[in-house]
């Protein structure tokens, strides 16, 4: 029998098998949102106070930065996925293993680059004389867990296409409840302030990677450790394309949040931030579900499209839409309905009462765009998958760049504080009419039009 044949993310799933393959990673990018975010909340703004969140937030696009990174080289599941449908299993296997010790060896790179040059970095980024403390103090623990970050990536990425997506949760799971349990020990405990948080950090890393290693060690997983591949750096130049788009979409993000707070605090100052942080950081949990989903999808698409097999190609991508649109309802009705638990969650009986009424009517129009937002991931990421990269890239920075920022500095103008919750919305609309345009016009080539024939065309 053929490895085609035999390799999980080659079968032929109903919707139902489907449902039940990719369950797992949607749960996980849930949960792991959802606690990282109440873990953020119970320990590090309780506990170790106002200036050293304060910190932490404005040291955030250094680690935006370190994620960024990580998501390119987690496209190399979709590089693996390709040659796993084009029958070439073993170089699937040694493309992993290389991409896994690059990633390590970027890590370090990274590491010394903090060691060296921390202060300059801290003043770059803004610390003040009073946070540089806090924030001195958390980097020199946590830039060693950045090798760690870099090649959980890879793993993280790799389990669905070796079949096994719910690895990708136990490996979420412990390194979230192991990051809470030693944020406990160490900050309430022992009392060792923010420092605790970077301990708790690096432990939980050091668990994934370890996990990683057990699973990827055993030969008999459709993806393992091979021998290191002849080309590395034709190989990066290959996941690089594959990853670049998520890398640019991070980056639009971090210049598109600083120019939303700048507008938010030139209209309301800070309580209009506090508002605005907890809706936006409640719709971010459910958001999250979305990368899951497309995220578990993609090796199918890619594998699909390695096979050049329009009819199965055709066939997931509409299982997709299905699958987005069957989460986008779950998630928007949790959300409406359970937004006095959340602001119950970060609002306690001293906050400032305006802050949860401006939120409260928050939640009844920001997380409208959850009903476009599903689509327009699933676009992007396929679009990616399947050697639109151009086309993928062009949707991105129009969402999170264009739309995002000229939503933001027009709405709030025109319609005061409510054109900050109109914002987010009205950026979803107008990029769902974009990835409409885009997919009518690519239909045919991927085999998604009415005649079904695929031209397979690369950019």
């Amino acid at each position: 029998m053929s490895e085609v044949k035999t390799s999980t993310i080659g079968k032929d799933f109903s919707l139902g098998q489907l449902i039940g393959f990719v369950s797992a990673p949607v749960i996980t990018r849930l949960l792991v949102s959802f606690l990282s975010t109440l873990d953020d909340a119970l320990f590090v703004s309780r506990y170790c106070g106002q200036d050293a969140l304060a910190a932490f937030s404005v040291a955030l696009p250094w680690f935006m930065f370190i994620d960024a990174i990580g998501m390119v080289f987690s496209a190399v599941s979709t590089v693996c996925s390709i040659k796993m449908g084009e029958g070439k299993a073993e170089a699937a296997k040694r493309d992993f293993t290389t991409m896994a010790i690059v990633a390590f060896k970027v890590g370090v790179l990274f590491l010394l680059v903090l060691l060296f040059f921390k202060k300059e970095i801290l003043l770059l980024l803004g610390e003040t004389e009073i946070l540089m403390p806090y924030a001195s103090s958390y980097f020199t623990i946590s830039r060693f867990y950045i090798p760690l970050i870099l090649v959980g990536y890879v793993f993280n990425s790799c389990y669905v296409v070796a079949g096994k997506p719910k690895w990708s949760m136990y490996s979420s799971t412990i390194n979230i409840f192991c990051q809470f349990f030693f944020d406990y020990l160490f900050i309430v405990r022992l009392n060792t302030g923010i420092v605790g948080a970077a301990y708790a950090n690096v432990i939980g890393n050091i668990l994934v990677c370890l996990l990683g290693v057990i699973f990827y060690a055993n030969k008999k997983h459709e993806i393992c450790f091979a021998r290191v591949h002849d080309k590395v750096w034709e190989l990066c130049k290959t996941v690089f394309k594959y990853g670049r788009m998520q890398f640019v979409t991070s980056l639009a993000v971090s210049i598109g949040s600083f120019i939303s707070n700048q507008v938010l605090l030139d209209i309301g100052q800070e309580k209009v931030v506090a508002a605005h942080t907890i809706v936006s950081n409640a719709t971010f949990i459910f958001m999250n579900s979305f990368f899951g989903l497309v995220g578990s999808l993609s090796p199918l698409v890619g594998y699909a499209y390695g096979e050049k097999n329009a009819k199965k190609l055709s066939r997931i991508c509409r299982q997709s839409v299905m699958l987005v649109t069957i989460l986008m309802s779950i998630l928007f009705a949790i959300i409406f309905f359970g937004k006095n638990i959340v602001l119950d969650l970060y609002l306690t009986e001293t906050s400032l009462p305006q802050i949860r009424t401006m939120a409260l009517r928050g939640f009844y129009i920001y997380p409208l765009a959850l009903l476009f937002f599903g689509y327009n991931v699933l676009v992007q990421d396929f679009a990616n998958v399947l050697g639109r990269h151009k086309l993928s890239i062009f949707l991105s920075v129009m969402e999170n760049f264009v739309f995002q920022n000229l939503t933001v500095l027009i709405c709030p103008r025109l319609f005061g504080i409510d054109g900050i919750w109109i914002s987010f919305p009205i950026c979803e609309v107008l990029t769902f009419i974009l990835t409409c345009v885009a997919v009518y016009k690519n239909a045919d080539v991927y085999g998604l039009g009415k005649d079904k024939v695929a031209t397979f065309v690369n950019d």
